[in-house]
């Protein structure tokens, strides 16, 4: 009779386990599937650390970054809308990762180094050529909601 209770309480254990020991892992996201998913809005630009993106210099040399839309899609195509000089503006054309995609690249802009990619931000670094100067810029997209 022992023998029955030790298998019935066995067995009562070990069905909960079976079921948490289903693993239906998920594969991780690549970059295509991170910048693809969904259109990303401009959030600001960082200068040295210090957010520069409403000051009108910046506004001029780059855009207005907090009024562009970003959409990637996977044939390699985009599609960005922004605010320049207080009209709007659509650009189309071609991106590709490249270097084991730790760069990305424009066709307008040129290459610009990945430095963080989630499924809500994506951080970006480009070098700035004004007037004999060079300086750093991480301009910063956030998921669109």
């Amino acid at each position: 009779m022992k023998l029955y209770i030790y298998r019935y309480l066995l067995l009562f254990l070990a069905f909960p386990l079976t079921l948490v020991s289903c693993d239906d892992d998920d594969p991780e996201p690549t970059k295509t599937d991170l910048v693809v998913a969904h259109e990303w809005q401009g959030e600001r630009v960082l200068v040295n650390g210090i957010d520069v993106s409403d000051r009108p210099e910046i506004k001029d040399m780059l855009l207005d970054i907090k009024s562009t839309r970003l959409t990637l899609r996977r044939d390699g195509t985009y599609t960005a809308v922004y605010d320049q000089a207080g009209t709007s503006q659509t650009t189309t054309g071609t991106w590709e990762f490249k270097e084991n995609e730790t760069i990305i690249y424009f066709d307008l802009l040129g290459d610009l180094q990945i430095e963080s990619l989630t499924t809500t931000n994506m951080d970006l670094i480009t070098t700035v050529n004004r007037n004999n100067t060079s300086f750093d810029a991480k301009v910063q997209f956030v998921k669109k909601d």
